[in-house]
């Protein structure tokens, strides 16, 4: 692979120099000390990648709501609830404890919560009524084609926690007196980096997007590093005759939540060759 008429081989990106109107480190610009023109036949390669696992089990505005519906046994009355869970960590115990709790001050019914850790999984008894929990895929078809005995949201934002109960069929969960879900509580499996203007714009998301950069493997435990390094020579994108002198990147999840590191930088290389001919 050779380097010849490349202004620069590598460049080092460290959000804790992001520029000033940057949104966060999940977020943020970087500003080049000068241009770069790349020639014909340039690629690049993100190398290098270190990203602290800090984020919350439970992120405010993100996966922090549950909606639930309770019914009198038999077809009797109807009402659905939304509960907001704590934004903090949660092991399998705790994570009951705060849902028991939310439910029982939004009901006034008495809940319990169980937490078995042999199979992972939550029981929710909530009195003596029937509990079904809400779906995303539901939740966004209320007005249209479903019925809400509740208060309003946004079903453009549902801030769903659903993903961590693994509550992601396309239908409502059956009802039930005592309902079960698998906890899930690594509400992040990848990391997805994107650029709007340093993408060659010839990848696919899972959204459908097309700026998205590198993926990176959530593989650390919480309050660990991740690191992720080159694992492929085809493994980079197209950056042909561009131009570059502020660089955008966005680091968000399967949903386009961008990932919120609380203060903590991340850092990665860029890797600059030029593409050979049976590449």
């Amino acid at each position: 692979m050779g380097s010849n008429d490349l202004p620069v081989k590598k460049i080092y990106i460290d959000s804790k120099f992001k520029r000033h109107d940057s949104v966060s480190s999940s977020n943020f610009k970087i500003e080049l000390p000068y241009t770069l023109k790349l020639p014909d036949n340039a690629i690049f390669y993100v190398d290098d990648v270190c990203i602290p696992h800090n984020w919350y089990t439970v992120e405010a505005g993100v996966n922090d709501k549950l909606y639930f519906r309770l019914q009198v046994q038999g077809g009797g009355a109807v009402n659905d609830y939304i509960i907001t869970l704590s934004s903090k960590i949660y092991n399998g115990t705790q994570f009951a404890a705060e849902v028991q709790s939310k439910i029982t001050a939004a009901t006034s019914q008495t809940t319990t919560c169980v937490y078995d850790h042999h199979t992972r999984r939550i029981s929710i008894l909530i009195g003596v009524l029937e509990t079904n929990f809400w779906t995303d895929d539901v939740l966004k078809l209320v007005v249209n084609n479903v019925t809400w005995f509740g208060p309003t949201f946004d079903r453009g934002h549902l801030s769903s926690g659903n993903d961590l109960l693994s509550n992601n069929n396309k239908q409502t969960s059956p009802k039930d007196l005592d309902v079960q879900y698998y906890l899930s509580l690594q509400p992040v499996r990848n990391i997805y980096m994107r650029s709007p203007n340093i993408s060659s714009f010839n990848t696919i998301g899972c959204n459908g997007e097309s700026s998205v950069i590198k993926k990176i493997p959530v593989s650390s435990n919480q309050g660990d590093m991740i690191f992720n390094n080159i694992t492929s020579a085809n493994d980079f994108l197209d950056c042909s005759k561009a131009t570059w002198k502020t660089l955008e990147f966005h680091l968000v999840d399967v949903n386009s939540n961008y990932i919120n590191l609380h203060g903590a930088d991340v850092s990665f290389s860029l890797i600059l060759d030029k593409q050979l001919p049976d590449q």
